[in-house]
């Protein structure tokens, strides 16, 4: 799908909830925006020649952790909900990229400082550093279950191919969830609410199909099966429904345009919420379930767009000349990380 290559990426008062944090090229280079749900009160809350990419809401909403380039590599910055006081917490020559917060409020990231994409976490100023992770396969985002238990990631299995694993969250030996079920590559691994789930997806030939099983490796299913494209699933707040985005609608010429559906999470009653000719992509839910927002190309640029979780008509909420992408909603504190889906290949 096109968009995947367009971008690779004082006060400490709680922000209203409903706010979505996102990424602008408008400027020139990646820089990290805020507006609230409905579009409004759009502002950069960075503003460096260097790109700043990869943002994450804090547990309680006070703080954002981003990855910058302000300093000649990529590194883990945090600054406040305001774009206040920015902090660079990592200091390495190599990069430290992929931020994601822990319920109690740790940063986990990826660093390729041992020459590996490995996993790391450290308190939220930067001390307390250690690796998770230190075999010499590269991971993807590490990605932390609501409930603070585990940490999902990306992985390369013994068959080569990309796995889910699922890593104890105080550390320990991460586990293969996916290995032993097929030798295709899985990938964009994403919590359920309630941390007893993991949706993902697995390719085989031209399709991309979603899989989910349990965080103890049981229980595995298809929850689409078709010879489209069905990506970046993510939960519904109250883990009843599944958005994605599928090209199972129009002509053959038309399969690689992805448009906005959702379904309930056995997969049943699939609905396209989008139907546009154009590419639409990225869903990511509101905190109270009511819309999903997602990136559309309707407009001859990414921009940012919201429709009813129900069906209804789509919203725009960004004007930009340039590219909005990386939609993060501010969630309330229980599934903050529930709506992450890793898109980074390990």
């Amino acid at each position: 799908m096109l968009l995947a290559a367009l971008l690779s990426g004082t006060s400490l008062a709680a922000e209203p909830a409903g706010r979505l944090l996102f990424v602008s090229n408008r400027s020139g280079n990646a820089q990290i925006h805020v507006m609230d749900a409905d579009g409004a009160n759009e502002h950069a809350l960075t503003a460096t020649p260097q790109e700043n990419t990869e943002p994450a809401w804090s547990p309680d909403g006070r703080r954002i952790a981003f990855t910058s380039y302000r300093d000649g590599n990529a590194e883990i910055y945090v600054m406040d909900a305001d774009g206040g006081r920015p902090r660079r917490l990592t200091d390495d020559a190599l990069a430290d990229d992929a931020p994601s917060w822990t319920p109690d409020g740790r940063i986990v990231f990826r660093s390729m400082r041992s020459r590996w994409a490995n996993i790391h976490v450290m308190n939220a100023d930067g001390s307390g550093l250690r690796a998770l992770t230190a075999t010499p396969q590269d991971k993807g985002q590490p990605l932390p279950s609501p409930d603070g238990a585990w940490i999902a990631y990306l992985g390369r299995g013994a068959t080569g191919s990309a796995n889910i694993f699922v890593l104890p969250s105080a550390g320990g030996e991460p586990r293969n969830l996916t290995g032993s079920l097929s030798r295709q590559s899985k990938s964009s691994p994403v919590w359920s609410p309630d941390s007893r789930r993991i949706a993902y997806l697995e390719g085989k030939d031209l399709a991309l199909n979603i899989k989910v099983i349990d965080v103890d490796g049981s229980h595995a299913a298809s929850i689409t099966d078709n010879v489209y494209t069905n990506a970046y699933p993510v939960w519904s707040p109250d883990g009843r429904r599944i958005a994605f985005v599928s090209s199972r609608e129009g002509t053959r010429s038309e399969m690689a345009r992805g448009e906005i559906y959702v379904m309930n999470a056995d997969g049943s009653g699939a609905t396209n919420l989008t139907r546009h000719a154009d590419e639409d992509n990225y869903p990511a839910w509101a905190a109270d379930g009511m819309r999903i927002y997602f990136v559309s190309l309707r407009d001859g640029l990414a921009q940012i767009y919201s429709v009813p979780a129900q069906g209804g008509t789509a919203t725009r909420l960004t004007h930009s000349a340039g590219f909005d992408l990386m939609i993060r909603p501010q969630a309330p504190p229980a599934a903050q990380t529930t709506a992450m889906t890793d898109r980074s290949k390990p």
